[in-house]
């Protein structure tokens, strides 16, 4: 009798896997839209350090990746936001630096010109884009959705041009400087002086909507930054904080309300969203640890001096996400949403400081030499650059967190006698000169530490490749941890805590996962195609990750 019994229980255990089989799955929700939000230079700690519920929220319903980490050089914005929405890694995309050569003159300013990509705008980046003959993410929700939508919004040109380049139907940032003078009604505004309206390509809803001019340039805007310590180094001007001034904010209030705007106007498929405060004033206090109340005597009661501060900008920067999400429930846009929150780097402090220590220093410590277009000449740079400028073979030198230096001469020999002078260089621990599509190692340091040789072993090599093509910097130096020569905060090179970027993937009804993966910047593209259910049509460098999507 047990023995039938258990037969039985076998036969109705198959019969139940054969209807299981047999019967359709049930479907996975794949979502329509997709908002990728990006908190410019948030390192992964900043969520918990300032209680940013928005995004812990994300974190603990969504899948997030806690060994993220940007996986390319140049590790900067300029850069990192079309990774993101190509799946290329910048050797690849056309520019992969805050400068590059461009050998086969595709901007037309002459065969092999030096251009800054800072300078450059929409048009510009496409010319690049189309030259290397590649899909973006905004391609592929045209293509899946056809006659909806997708924008791209954020505080900085480059930041946002860049990304939007060849894609996006509408790119939304600021506009260059106006004198309220020169306004036909200069009573229309509640200042005078200089102002900004919205740039790039914007909807007429936002261009002709004086909600998006706002006050900047103005005597009054540097909120305290030109006079103090390190900020004077790069002073906010009125673009990256609020400002004081009702229904005229600036800064990542700016950029949400321009997004919503969009969300109302238009029926959309992708919308790629900037957030710049947090890099801002990252670079000029060094950020996290050091701009704390602790070590800055400021009155957190007072708007003003609050809001140039980290624990306001990265506070004010949840609350816009706040924001977005809750116009995505009142359209009832949410349940269709996957919303992706990253960060285009992330950022260390100072501490060991090489460059000129004085007000509206950055850039000239940043950029040393003549580019875009023009002849090549050397300049002196700052003092601590003195043992490579002496090799007098100096085009452009690029300095932040890494050393990045295009030569007059580009033998073999010059590359070697560049890479030994920078090897002499405070606070660089190794040294690489490019040698076809990748670049050679010339010197390490034997002062690292554990830290630091550890994490230079497993990722040095190839952060550095990843940069490499015909254009790139023809000897790199990379340098130690807690290490600059271009502002007090900075990023941009292999270091660690540069290199380390928070990564959060949500769509409403999914299921919660800590992934143990390493997640790159590269693998976001791919991973919401994927999980879109678009399949791609050309190959790209990252990686497709499956999401627990609810069904």
């Amino acid at each position: 009798m047990l023995k039938r019994l258990r037969v039985l229980f076998v036969a109705v255990v198959v019969l139940g896997a054969l209807l299981a089989a047999a019967a359709p799955a049930l479907a996975v929700h794949r979502p329509t839209k997709v908002m990728i939000v990006v908190m410019d230079q948030m390192k992964p700690g900043y969520a918990k350090q300032f209680n940013m519920k928005n995004v812990l929220m994300l974190q603990n319903k969504g899948a997030t990746f806690p060994n993220a980490y940007l996986g390319h050089m140049e590790a900067a914005t300029v850069i990192s936001h079309n990774v993101m929405v190509s799946g290329l890694l910048p050797k690849h995309m056309g520019w992969s630096d805050e400068l590059f050569r461009d050998v086969d003159n595709i901007l037309g300013y002459g065969e092999n010109a030096l251009v800054m990509t800072g300078d450059l705008g929409a048009a510009d980046f496409a010319k690049l884009i189309e030259n290397m003959d590649y899909p973006k993410l905004g391609d592929y929700l045209h293509a899946k959705f056809p006659g909806k939508i997708v924008a791209c919004v954020g505080e900085k040109g480059y930041q946002v041009d860049s990304m939007a380049a060849s894609s996006s139907d509408y790119w939304v940032r600021f506009g260059s400087k106006k004198k309220t003078a020169d306004l036909a009604d200069p009573s229309v505004l509640p200042w005078s002086g200089t102002y900004r309206g919205a740039g790039g390509n914007p909807p007429p809803y936002i261009a002709s909507d004086n909600r998006f001019m706002v006050s900047v340039g103005n005597s009054s805007d540097t909120y305290g930054t030109a006079s103090a310590w390190p900020s004077w180094l790069y002073p906010e001007d009125g673009r990256m904080v609020p400002g004081t001034i009702a229904g005229h904010e600036s800064g990542d209030n700016w950029v949400a309300d321009a997004t919503t705007a969009i969300m109302e106007h238009e029926d959309w498929s992708g919308l790629f969203v900037n957030f710049g405060a947090i890099d801002k004033i990252g670079h000029m206090w060094g950020g996290g640890r050091v701009d704390t109340v602790a070590n800055y005597n400021w009155d957190p009661s007072s708007i003003v001096e609050d809001m140039v501060h980290m624990p306001f900008a990265a506070k004010n920067a949840d609350d816009q996400l706040g924001k977005l999400i809750a116009k995505l429930k009142e359209l009832n846009q949410f349940d269709d949403t996957l919303i992706v929150v990253t960060s285009d780097h992330g950022a260390l402090t100072g501490e060991n400081f090489y460059g000129e220590d004085a007000l509206n220093a950055g850039n000239a410590n940043w950029y040393t030499g003549t580019w875009f277009p023009g002849p090549i000449t050397s300049l002196p740079g700052q003092p601590s650059l003195q043992p490579l400028m002496a090799t007098g073979n100096v085009a452009v030198s690029y300095n932040d967190t890494s050393i990045h230096t295009w030569l007059v001469d580009r033998t073999g020999a010059k590359k070697r006698e560049a890479a030994a002078a920078i090897g002499t260089l405070p606070g660089v621990i190794a040294t690489y000169v490019k040698n076809g599509d990748r670049y050679r190692l010339y010197s390490s340091s034997a002062d690292m530490t554990v830290a630091e040789r550890a994490w230079w072993s497993a990722h040095g090599q190839e952060l550095v490749d990843t940069m490499c093509f015909s254009g790139s910097a023809d000897v790199v130096g990379l340098l130690a941890d807690n290490t600059s020569y271009g502002a007090f905060g900075d990023h941009s090179g292999a270091q660690k805590e540069v290199q380390r970027v928070p990564m959060v993937f949500y769509a409403q009804g999914m299921k919660h996962a800590v992934s143990k993966v390493r997640m790159r910047c590269v693998d976001i593209m791919p991973t919401i195609l994927k999980n879109m259910g678009i399949t791609p049509t050309e190959p790209m460098d990252g990686s497709a990750y499956s999401l627990k999507l609810p069904k």
